[in-house]
């Protein structure tokens, strides 16, 4: 009887987690990262200043929450793909519904500029997309008899990320016309080809 009450906490919990992230995210997106307080953020929650540190340590680390949910669909749409596809392309593919996002949603440039401004918030991102889409690449790796799998996997999310990064960069520049997926598609064919 004790574990479902403790489900529905946990539920309860992760409900009111995602409610305070959405609320950061909008007000990070329309007032800007700096000029948001946490003031802001658990009043546009509905929740007190005392309740908001319950959940979250600081602003940062509410950014950091919604940042970590693309690296969670990324690596869920990974382990969806196609058995046959090969790793690279797989991973590239993982990309697309972050790609799709970026060139439908109009606040998708704001979030990427702001993720640049916050180099320390993109490190801790990129550790935890790392560690994520290494875990659902791996099962899809061919052994190559060294026992290494783990490590050519965390070898290729890391370059996967880094691709997003260069083409996520110049998708930001003044005057660049293309979309993210095909300066995505550029930037990882260069590593390695997609096809």
């Amino acid at each position: 009887m004790n574990a479902p009450e403790v489900s529905l906490r946990e539920r309860t919990r992760r409900a009111v987690r995602a409610e305070i992230v959405d609320a950061a995210m909008n007000l990070f997106l329309s007032q800007g990262f700096e000029a948001t307080t946490v003031e802001d953020i658990a009043h546009a929650a509905g929740i007190s200043r005392r309740s908001y540190f319950r959940y979250f340590g600081s602003k940062d680390d509410a950014f950091a929450e919604a940042l970590a949910s693309f690296g969670a669909t990324i690596a869920e749409t990974l382990s969806h793909r196609p058995e046959e596809e090969s790793p690279w392309l797989a991973l590239r593919r993982s990309f697309d519904p972050l790609a799709e996002q970026a060139d439908s949603d109009p606040n998708a440039e704001r979030l990427g500029l702001l993720m640049l401004e916050r180099p320390t918030l993109q490190q801790g991102k990129d550790a935890v997309w790392q560690s994520r889409i290494a875990s659902a690449l791996l099962p899809r790796l061919p052994p190559d008899g060294a026992d290494d799998e783990s490590l050519r996997a965390e070898a290729l999310a890391a370059a996967a990320i880094t691709c997003l990064h260069v083409a996520q960069a110049q998708w930001l520049t003044p005057g660049e016309h293309r979309s993210l997926s095909a300066l995505l598609d550029a930037t990882m064919a260069t590593v390695r080809p997609l096809s």
